[in-house]
């Protein structure tokens, strides 16, 4: 396993944070969707806050695992 920056352990972290954040909006959409139906507007904000947090969590995910070189100066 490789050693990771501090940055990239914390990138990690709030990646796990927004895919739980976004199967939490799957399930409120679900149940928005089946007491209120698909035309309030809070329907559609729900699907583009799956869409949002899924989005930064591959990104963030993508961060953590990136293999960065040691830019470190060396006396």
């Amino acid at each position: 396993m490789k050693k990771r920056k501090f940055g990239q352990k914390l990138s990690w972290f709030f990646a796990v944070f927004c895919y739980l954040m976004s199967v939490v909006a799957i399930a409120f959409s679900f149940v928005w969707k089946g007491d209120h139906g698909t035309e309030d507007p809070i329907y559609a904000s729900a699907l583009a806050s799956i869409f949002f947090f899924g989005c930064c969590g591959f990104v963030l995910h993508t961060i953590a695992n990136a293999n960065l070189p040691d830019m470190s100066m060396k006396s």
